[in-house]
């Protein structure tokens, strides 16, 4: 079994580095020809980004197989030999810890990748300010958040598998898709800070415009915010956080020093289309769909495929199972999902063009595609399957005909 559990995972990983092989050609090949939307400079630049970006990727793939690998043939079954000296496993809170224990060593075994991706690859490409002592206190934190909720979640997950019968995952799928909202809840007022510091916007003139847009949109929040995210990284973003009466607006610091004020409505106009169009509360029931399926192929399993494991109790096995193959299930919904999520990008910008200016919307694109060497083509095929937001020519091309 564990055999043909590799070769399922060897197979996604070949449709995967297809894909991305796909992607990869299509952006060496489209480079050299005539500009899109950005300037030469910047279209060649974005190009080189998107290649570099590609081929980490395609390692990364092969990585992620031979980690796969590694825990399916030694890992777990080491893990288990280490409880077993001085704790017995039987044990719920043995299993939330060896769960905790194996997320962890997962988080260390993709350090190196993370490593490369910051301190290498994103610096030479331009977006990367982190320091070595800023970089170590964030994976602490991680691992520390990592453990909580993985140790909640997994004893939930267990009490349910173990007590609750054989609609069991039903209840399993309640509590996750409610941690789910809780942790989006809480995000911007307790785990946001953790990471990065906020305060509150002291320009006057963009704050009063902003929340000009927002009583006009019926947009309800505590605050405007910006966020010092130039000490990690040089990417433009904003978006709104939280849920109910926790939503804030937050604007990262290098948004503010690259765009002009009329480009930061237009934004944030785009971020508010998504509120006005319920495209939030379409994600969450998405979502909570997404989670019903998954929970209901776990439910549907039989317990001699997440036994060969080896790692004794079948809700801890079916759940260290579960993280190890993710990707393998989310690869068969990442199209539906996808398209789903494109599908509301375009009434957002169209939402943006007319609670701002057109101008400004296709400018404020133009100037998030440069400063994050975004390149504004994609092959079809690869786009339908993996980008949640259409391509920045599809996007202009669509406000220019409005």
């Amino acid at each position: 079994m564990l055999e043909i559990l590799v070769g399922i995972y060897a197979i996604y990983t070949l449709l995967e580095l297809v894909l991305h092989g796909l992607e990869l050609g299509f952006v060496k090949k489209r480079m050299s020809g005539e500009a899109v939307i950005l300037s030469q400079q910047q279209f060649i630049a974005s190009a080189n980004a998107s290649i570099a970006k590609l081929k980490f990727k395609l390692f990364s793939l092969c990585y992620a197989f031979l980690l796969l690998v590694f825990w399916l043939f030694w890992g777990l079954g080491a893990l288990r030999q280490l409880f077993e000296v001085s704790v017995d496993l039987s044990g719920i809170l043995a299993q939330m810890l060896y769960f905790s224990l194996f997320l962890a060593l997962s988080e260390l075994l993709s350090l190196p990748l993370e490593v490369y991706e910051k301190f290498v690859l994103d610096k030479k490409l331009g977006f990367s300010n982190i320091t070595a002592p800023l970089f170590i206190s964030d994976f602490i934190k991680k691992l520390v958040l990592v453990a909580i909720f993985a140790a909640l979640g997994a004893g939930l997950f267990m009490l349910c598998y173990d007590f609750l019968g054989s609609f069991w995952w039903l209840w399993a799928w309640v509590l996750a898709f409610g941690i789910i909202l809780l942790v989006n809840l809480i995000y911007p007022t307790i785990i946001a800070p953790i990471f990065n510091k906020t305060r509150p916007l002291e320009n006057s003139e963009l704050k009063a415009s902003i929340e000009s847009l927002l009583d006009s949109c019926g947009f309800k929040s505590s605050g405007v915010f910006i966020m010092d995210a130039s000490k990690r990284d040089n990417r433009l973003n904003a978006y709104f956080g939280g849920l109910g009466a926790s939503k804030r607006v937050v604007l990262f610091d290098t948004l503010i020093n690259k765009l002009s004020q009329a480009e930061i409505i237009a934004v944030l106009a785009h971020e508010l289309g998504h509120f006005k169009h319920k495209d939030i509360i379409k994600n969450i029931v998405f979502m909570g769909v997404m989670l019903f399926v998954f929970f209901g192929i776990l439910g549907a399993l039989d317990a001699s495929v997440y036994g060969v494991l080896g790692i004794g109790s079948s809700s801890l096995a079916l759940l260290v199972f579960f993280m190890l193959f993710s990707p393998v299930l989310g690869a068969v919904f990442m199209p539906v999902m996808s398209a789903f999520l494109r599908s509301h990008e375009f009434g957002a910008d169209s939402f943006a063009a007319k609670n701002s200016a057109k101008a400004d919307i296709i400018n404020a694109l133009k100037k998030l595609g440069s400063e994050n060497k975004a390149f504004p083509l994609s092959h079809p095929l690869y786009s339908a399957i993996y980008h949640s937001h259409p391509s920045l020519k599809e996007r202009i091309s669509a406000l220019e005909n409005l």
